[in-house]
């Protein structure tokens, strides 16, 4: 029957949106705090600083800018200055 066939399409298709959807977006908001707490520079940043940091990380940072973190790296030229303000800031709030 075409309608069955339908929905069983349409349910490969949902299937399909969702598993892209859980694609790797890049490192989660816990590699990006063990990163910070790994760091002997920033070992002992106040819980603060490091929520701070991590949250601006996963909603403000790209993707790019988040690998590169993690993995010790420069981020994106067009990021840096991003990256600086934020570390800034969040110092800024936690005094």
């Amino acid at each position: 029957m075409p309608y069955r066939r339908g929905i069983r399409l349409s349910a490969a298709f949902v299937l399909a949106l969702t598993l892209a959807a859980c694609a790797d977006d890049g490192p989660t908001r816990d590699e990006v705090v063990a990163k910070i707490k790994s760091d002997p520079r920033t070992a002992d940043t106040p819980a603060t600083v490091v929520n701070c940091l991590a949250d601006w990380y996963m909603e403000s940072a790209s993707t790019a800018a988040r690998e590169a973190f993690v993995e010790g790296s420069e981020p994106p030229a067009n990021e840096s200055a991003d990256v600086d303000a934020a570390v800034l800031e969040c110092l800024k709030a936690a005094t």
